[in-house]
């Protein structure tokens, strides 16, 4: 992740459940994208997606979590927060 887009901050909206979770992210100028374990929740390797796509697909049918209120992260922090918060590494 290179330029700006490693210091936004970034809202996470929903989180899937799992040893690899995918989180759904709200980007500064109101976008929505799925990062993945993968990519290090990459921004620039990121899928965008729609709310209703989150509201109706990924929360509806594939038991993503919500995070409510959305928890706002850097950019260049989401992995170390999956580890913390939903991996519970050290």
């Amino acid at each position: 992740m290179g330029g700006t887009a490693a210091v936004e901050t970034v809202k996470i909206r929903a989180n899937s459940p799992g040893r690899y979770p995918i989180l759904v992210v709200e980007l500064p100028d109101g976008e929505l994208h799925a990062v993945y374990f993968e990519t290090g929740y990459d921004l620039e390797r990121a899928k965008r997606v729609e709310e209703d796509w989150l509201r109706e697909n990924a929360i509806g049918r594939h038991s993503f979590v919500e995070v409510d209120p959305p928890r706002e992260v850097r950019a260049d922090s989401l992995l170390d927060f999956v580890r913390r918060e939903l991996l519970r590494e050290p």
